[in-house]
């Protein structure tokens, strides 16, 4: 029987998914299932933030796994990290057999977080495709997602906090805790400030974050990294291209290596993503096109194929996420016959294929970045913080407050609907609400 105590303590406490999509995390743990899996493997480069969060607050992700293992009923739980981060072995030893939890050491590989890759490696099953780990009796959550957790049933804490790494062209690589809102130049001056004069930032991570050219962005609740590059830097370029641009420029030179797909992380794990057959759509039109479009459909947008495997620096990634547009707007996919056939077993040459970390340092001019960014304690108290309504999946969350409301930290400023997937959200400082609109609330400091 489900604890519905300690779930609603979880969704107040505005728990979601704090190194990804932003998932609510109280809906993942509705049900019973047999493994739990902390996520620690840190897929993206240059980031610690796993690592850290996991060296700071060792006893309270030990406390929410067994949380998560109590409400899931969970036979298995097991800790993933990536051999770079094999010390932590002995660090987690006495929890580890007091907890009787197992620890799965990954190869330094890219992108050895994704969960589908991660459920495979661990327990032998393979998620059907485009689904999620619950299919297969697992659930998956990120290390800080689970310290947050402990937080929330054991001290009604919600989630106003967030570990971060601050890297690239800054003085100091640094990992450390912020309220959520802050703005992104409060973060680089943590770091000591900028190195570039024209610095852009990659949220979240290098291969999958997006680019940001304004600073005064907010810190939000799922960003785990904050990477700044110079605006003339090899990936700056590569990620600033239009669709024009890489549409026009693929739809000439694609030669149909294949090496795209060979590369493909999903696609050596079985999954029907072929980008190379994408790139011919570029060619075609009508329903020639929307089959074709169908070879992107569990495109995870991983960036291999862009990044890393095209050789003529095309863009197959971008191309796949204009396909799935495609078959979104025309409600098409393959159909369960399809899918029985094209859902191939595992490419025998997987263990050959998958990409180490060093190669993307490499290939992508990473190497004069790469810095242990250990964690510092920085206790910032900024003048005033923006916080995101809409950073999780299902529904934003709807303002509660209004301007010139004086309001504390942790005071509910955003809540959900009766039953509507989403969580609520809480102020991260003490303070006065100086502006509200649909996607964020501004408060200043009192």
């Amino acid at each position: 029987m489900v604890n519905q105590d300690i779930l609603n303590k979880i969704r107040n406490a505005g728990v979601i998914g704090a190194g990804g999509a932003g998932f609510p995390t109280y809906k993942k743990l509705e049900s019973r299932v047999d493994h739990i899996i902390a996520n620690g493997a840190e897929c993206e480069p240059l980031l610690y933030k796993d690592r850290e969060t996991m060296l700071q607050e060792t006893e309270a992700m030990f406390r929410g796994l067994k949380i998560m293992q109590e409400l899931t009923g969970a036979a298995k739980v097991t800790i993933a990290i990536k051999r770079k981060n094999a010390d932590l072995e002995n660090h987690f030893k006495s929890l580890l057999d007091q907890y009787k939890f197992n620890l799965f050491i990954y190869n330094d590989v890219y992108p050895a977080g994704d969960e589908y890759v991660l459920v495979y490696e661990i327990t032998g099953k393979r998620i059907p495709p485009g689904g999620i780990p619950l299919q297969v009796g697992c659930v998956v959550d990120n290390v800080e997602t689970i310290v947050n957790i402990a937080h929330a049933v054991e001290k009604d804490k919600p989630v106003t906090e967030k570990y971060i790494t601050i890297t690239g062209a800054v003085k100091n690589a640094i990992t450390t805790k912020v309220p959520v809102g802050v703005s992104f130049n409060n973060c680089i001056t943590l770091a000591g400030g900028l190195t570039t004069d024209k610095p852009v930032a990659l949220t979240g991570g290098l291969m999958m974050g997006g680019l940001e050219h304004d600073l005064s962005l907010p810190i939000s609740k799922t960003m785990g990294g904050l990477i700044i590059l110079p605006e003339d830097h090899y990936l700056v370029q590569r990620k600033s291209q239009s669709r024009q641009t890489y549409t026009r420029i693929g739809h000439g030179q694609c030669d149909q290596c294949s090496l795209c797909t060979e590369l493909c992380p999903r696609y050596i794990l079985g999954y029907p993503i072929e980008p190379h057959k994408v790139m011919r759509t570029l060619l075609m039109t009508g329903e020639a096109k929307e089959r074709g479009s169908l070879w992107a459909q569990y495109c995870c947008e991983c960036n291999v194929c862009s990044l890393i495997a095209c050789p003529e620096s095309l863009d197959p990634k971008n191309i796949c996420v204009d396909s799935k547009q495609l078959l979104k707007e025309k409600g098409l996919s393959f159909t369960e016959a399809e899918l029985d056939r094209v859902f191939r077993d595992v490419h025998p040459a997987r263990d050959g294929r998958e990409v180490p970390i060093t190669t993307l340092y490499q290939r992508l001019g990473l190497t004069p970045y790469d810095r242990h960014a250990h964690y510092i304690e920085t206790n910032l108290n900024p003048k005033e913080v923006a916080i995101p309504l809409n950073s999780h999946i299902g529904q934003p969350a709807q303002p509660i407050v209004k301007v010139g409301d004086t309001i504390r930290k942790d005071d509910v400023i955003g809540n959900m609907e009766n039953g509507a997937l989403g969580c609520p959200v809480h102020a991260s400082i003490d303070g006065k609400i100086i502006s509200v609109n649909n996607d964020e609330i501004k408060i200043s400091a009192s």
